[in-house]
């Protein structure tokens, strides 16, 4: 009886120990290793909407007595207490704005980060989960907290251990040694960072985890296993062939049933550092936008909304804010060196081997846009939350790519060079212009020829060729850095110097014709590329494919650029349509599709061009597009498309009709004039 009642009282002694809730939650566990369905696979969460601790304050005292938030929160700020001892991974701690700020907001048996042995004072964290009004029903004391929160380490003044800083770097191959030096199902007392390449992913992604294994190789096979590792911000799951870095302690995992050692990281931080093969995030390019069009872009959005569409916004870095956190920093960019604040960055990606976002540099970010509304202030903010950055240049000011000394070279010099590094300056020839937004054309000095995919003016904008005042013949000098692609030398960022006028020569491509864009051979697989051939009024000849690359509906116009017609695309609503050509074969090379369009009206819409591979079996692969193009219904907008094939393909030629979107209205558009030509 005595020892019963001892058990009782020792209860009530820690019950009352918390200044919290009186129903003391069972903390979660660790994921179980028995298992790999992922229904245990840690616990992780997605972020919430940023908030300072202030405002969580706000907000959950707006809420109802014992009420808990409909919607996800991420709070930063600084650890200024901790209320009892670790139990089950979990341990109660208050934060405030600032180290000193007392007993702001409570994180109610938050789970510890994996290798954090207990949260610390002076600790600058991040909270994730749903905010809770608590009130007290001896005292009625409010009480504003999270319960069982998620919690990210970002500094640690002051001992808050974890795994979040980078660790001893390590090989996958180093990693096995040292793990296999453990006692069997020991871990290690040190933190390491292991670089190498996804060879083989494991199992679904659950709780925003997924298994993989990794080598020193793309081809090294299943040499270090990242066990449940978390899956980075925007990343929707781990993909062979990504190079990653994973961070966090060693474990030398034995199966008791059959003995066999894995050498692995649980529940590693990982960062992509490059994507051959998809690493599900966002490191491919989006849809360009100036910042002042992703401003509109955004504000267009509902409150704290995100776009559904990636795009890639181009500017200069105007203001940094904050110091670098687990490799990723805040800063304001805009369209000119001088624009202040005008599109925010927030806690973007530095690139690998840059340490620090400096003010001046010219950028291009790469995310989806949020508008993110203050509740306290009702401030709007545009932004990109977790962008990969691109660094265009960095003189010490942005300086539109264009660093130290420039060289003055011959085009045939340039073609034969290998530096990367240094900046020169070509004139010549311009032919062939085949966009007129970006300004793509061959740049020709004697019998030497390069081509320049986009110009940006002399601010470093790109889009902007039309107001360069350039045409087909004209002397144009520009400067840029020496870039191979595909084994072909190209200028990496070319900008405008100057022009002077010429006689107008120079190529095809322009207003008369067909624009057949970047020279080379016309390819008479394209039928009736014209439009002035029709089987009847609602589908022109050749242009019907036998599977299911064709599906927009068409119609007769004779709104046309050259002949007596042209085509309509109608408005395709909520979904994509497809203009394509009948199937053809092309051999092995590089190619130039291209055709005029313009809109039917005075709202903006969009177009792009493209192809489809044939399988064996008649039906469609992979869809490939180029560049949205921005059209109007006050001329017509020359839209191409450079393909390489690199082995004989039956494929169909593609005009795209873009669906209702936050950067298009659906409506009809004319289509004339279409090529395809070989280079």
């Amino acid at each position: 009886m005595k020892k019963t009642f001892k058990t009782f009282a020792l209860m009530l002694l820690t019950a009352f120990a918390f200044s919290s809730c009186v129903d003391v939650p069972a903390p979660y566990n660790l994921p179980d290793k028995s298992s790999n369905s992922g229904a245990d696979g840690g616990s992780t969460a997605n972020e919430g909407t940023p908030i300072t601790c202030a405002e969580a304050v706000q907000l959950t005292q707006a809420l109802a007595d014992g009420a808990t938030s409909t919607q996800t929160y991420t709070i930063t700020g600084y650890i200024t207490q901790v209320v009892g001892d670790v139990s089950k991974n979990q341990q109660t701690f208050w934060m405030a704005d600032t180290k000193d700020g007392g007993k702001v907001f409570e994180a109610y048996w938050a789970n510890l980060p994996e290798g954090v042995t207990a949260f610390t004072a002076g600790t600058k964290v991040k909270i994730t989960g749903k905010l809770m009004k608590y009130v007290n029903s001896n005292n009625g004391n409010v009480i504003c907290e999270m319960k069982n929160a998620t919690v990210t380490i970002l500094e640690d003044d002051g001992g808050g251990g974890g795994t979040s800083a980078e660790g001893t770097p390590v090989t996958c191959a180093e990693a096995v040694q040292l793990t296999q030096a453990l006692a069997d199902g020991a871990t290690s007392t040190q933190t390491y960072t292991i670089t190498g390449y996804i060879t083989e992913v494991v199992g679904n992604v659950s709780k925003n985890q997924q298994t993989f294994w990794m080598a020193d190789t793309k081809d090294g096979g299943r040499v270090f296993e990242a066990y449940w590792a978390n899956l980075p911000e925007g990343v929707t799951e781990f993909k062979v062939g990504t190079k990653v870095k994973i961070t966090g302690k060693l474990l030398k995992y034995v199966n008791t049933s059959t003995g066999v050692v894995t050498p692995e990281i649980k529940n590693a931080d990982v960062v992509i550092l490059a994507d051959d093969g998809g690493g599900g995030g966002t490191s491919s390019e989006g849809t360009p936008v100036t910042c002042a069009e992703a401003v509109q872009l955004t504000n267009a959005l509902a409150d704290n909304a995100t776009s559904t569409e990636t795009y890639t916004v181009s500017g200069y870095i105007t203001e940094v804010v904050g110091n670098v956190s687990k490799n990723q920093q805040t800063f304001w960019m805009a369209d000119t060196k001088d624009g202040g604040r005008v599109f925010e960055a927030y806690w973007a990606n530095l690139p690998e081997g840059v340490t620090a976002f400096k003010v001046g540099t010219k950028v291009k970010i790469t995310g989806k846009l949020l508008k993110y509304v203050n509740t306290s202030t009702g401030v709007v903010i545009p932004e990109i939350k977790n962008a990969d950055v691109v660094i265009l240049a960095d003189d010490g000011g942005g300086g539109g790519g264009q660093t130290g000394d420039v060289q003055h070279i011959s085009i045939a010099e340039f073609l034969a060079k290998a530096d990367v590094n240094t900046v020169y300056e070509l004139t010549g020839i311009v032919k062939n212009i085949t966009n007129t937004t970006y300004g793509n054309f061959d740049l020709v000095e004697g019998d030497a020829s390069i081509y320049i995919y986009g110009l940006l003016d002399l601010e470093g904008k790109n889009k902007n060729f039309s107001s360069l005042g350039i045409a087909e013949g004209d002397e144009v000098t520009l400067t840029g850095k020496y870039k191979l692609f595909n084994n072909k030398p190209e200028i990496e960022n070319a900008q405008f110097v100057s022009v002077k006028k010429g006689d107008g020569g120079g190529g095809q491509g322009g207003d008369g014709g067909g624009g057949q864009g970047g020279g080379g051979d016309l390819v008479t697989d394209l039928v009736n590329g014209d439009f002035e051939s029709w089987v009847s009024d609602s589908q022109p000849t050749g242009w019907k494919s036998a599977s299911s690359a064709s599906n927009a509906v068409l119609s007769k116009s004779t709104d046309a650029r050259n002949g007596d017609f042209a085509c309509t695309i109608k408005a395709p609503g909520e979904a994509n349509k497809r203009l394509a050509t009948q199937e053809m074969t092309l051999e092995a090379g590089s190619y130039t599709f291209s055709f005029y369009a313009k809109s039917t009206t005075a709202n903006k819409s969009q177009t792009r061009a493209g192809f489809v591979p044939m399988k064996d079996d008649g039906t469609v692969g992979t869809y490939k597009y180029g560049d949205f193009f921005d059209l109007n219904d006050s001329g017509w907008t020359l839209v191409s498309y450079d393909f390489e094939l690199t082995s004989t393909t039956t494929l169909c030629l593609l005009v795209m009709n873009p669906k209702n979107s936050d950067y298009s209205k659906s409506q009809d558009i004319l289509v004339d004039d279409a090529t395809l030509v070989k280079k």
